[in-house]
């Protein structure tokens, strides 16, 4: 079983859909037990997709299902972080309810280790993945910015994001999509990664 779980990481292009939806319900269960219903609401996936999720992670040993909702396995926190590891993510923290510019969202704060050459397709590609923005954010010391704008003070001005930063390994990069609902917040994070790497995002 853990082989055909790992095999997951080499999925055709036509799965990549799926893709992202595990990683997206992973990372939300990384962070404790959770109920099909809120985790529909959360990932803005409807309940068939999440049945289906189920299933077909509970058969590989990704998930365990129980009375209270499912729970990630450890071959499901490996896979997890191999695959993030693939796509050059570093360490990815969740955001639920953070105030940002007038607006309250979810969304997916994460470290790169490598660069993002280009800024405005980075968040192009976020976007087109459903996410309500992008933020490439650098570091300099302690001190995280916006590289088109530093003057921008994140810790004052994003408080929520600048702590979630502040959670994450170093990286070269660090992203934040931030949206209505998660999956597409995880989507957008996905894409602005292979844009990184060189893809095509």
């Amino acid at each position: 079983m853990e082989v055909r779980a790992l095999e997951v990481l080499a999925m055709p292009s036509a799965r990549e859909d799926k893709e992202v939806r595990m990683i997206a319900f992973l990372l939300l269960l990384n962070e404790g037990i959770r109920g099909r219903y809120s985790a529909s609401a959360l990932l803005g996936l409807g309940q068939g997709v999440l049945r289906g999720l189920y299933r077909d992670m509970s058969d590989l040993g990704l998930i365990e299902v129980k009375r209270g909702g499912a729970v990630i396995t450890d071959l499901g926190k490996r896979w997890l972080k191999e695959v993030l590891r693939a796509h050059g993510i570093l360490g990815v923290k969740l955001l639920d309810n953070v105030e940002a510019w007038g607006s309250v969202y979810k969304g997916v704060a994460a470290s790169l280790d490598r660069g993002v050459s280009s800024i405005i397709a980075a968040r192009d590609a976020a976007v087109r993945s459903g996410a309500a923005m992008a933020l490439i954010v650098k570091k300099s010391g302690a001190r995280f910015y916006l590289p088109l704008v530093e003057n921008h003070d994140l810790k004052v001005e994003v408080p929520g994001v600048h702590k979630a930063l502040e959670g994450l390994p170093e990286g070269t990069s660090y992203i934040v999509v931030l949206g209505s609902h998660l999956y597409s917040c995880v989507k957008g994070l996905l894409s602005v990664a292979a844009l990184a790497k060189g893809g095509k995002g």
